[in-house]
């Protein structure tokens, strides 16, 4: 979530002075399995299908932008914008399904809707090994969310915006349907600094 999540706990905190608050990185599967049973108060998840998890409540935040990495070298690196089709020749790096369904499904579909099926290339296990592997060797191509984009620096790798916005990803804040709103938070995360 990059400095969003910066802004929002700035912004908790300063509404519950002292709150201790400890941070969970998990799957999406994972964290919501936890978030059921009660042993997480609240997740942030991208493009969560509420039918798939009853008793949670999603309310929805922002939508998330996803950006291009591609080769610095690569002559589509020139240019700063870029549609898919211009990426229909390039094989693609993406986390397996497992991992991310939301994310994966999205590309596949923006990819389909601009008339082409993406090669796959393999992905690495984390986003800056995915990086490396996009930045050397024969030129391939991954979706990165513009916040992990913004904090990201790899030399031999450049984002790009999609000219029209094709790929975005909504995020909502997830709490299990029993328990009351969480207001303070939810009022963090809509504060004018934390754009929603």
């Amino acid at each position: 979530m990059g400095a969003r999540l910066d802004r929002i706990l700035d912004a908790y905190e300063r509404r519950l002075p002292g709150i201790r608050i400890e941070l969970i990185s998990l799957p999406v599967k994972e964290r919501l399995a936890q978030l059921a049973e009660g042993r997480l108060d609240a997740a942030f998840v991208r493009a969560a299908a509420p039918d798939d998890s009853p008793g949670l409540r999603f309310i929805p935040l922002w939508d998330e932008e996803l950006v291009i990495a591609l080769p610095a070298r690569h002559p589509l690196a020139e240019r700063d914008a870029l549609s898919l089709a211009d990426l229909a020749g390039l094989p693609l790096r993406l986390t397996g399904r497992r991992d991310n369904p939301a994310l994966v499904d999205a590309v596949a579909t923006a990819c389909q809707e601009a008339g082409f099926q993406p090669v796959s290339a393999p992905a690495a296990d984390t986003l800056h090994d995915t990086l490396a592997a996009v930045g050397s060797g024969a030129p391939t191509w991954t979706v990165v969310y513009e916040a992990n984009a913004e904090m990201t620096r790899v030399p031999r790798v450049v984002f790009r915006r999609l000219a029209d916005r094709a790929l975005t990803l909504p995020t909502s804040l997830t709490v299990r349907s029993a328990q009351p709103l969480p207001r303070v938070l939810l009022a963090a995360c809509r504060e004018p600094d934390s754009p929603a």
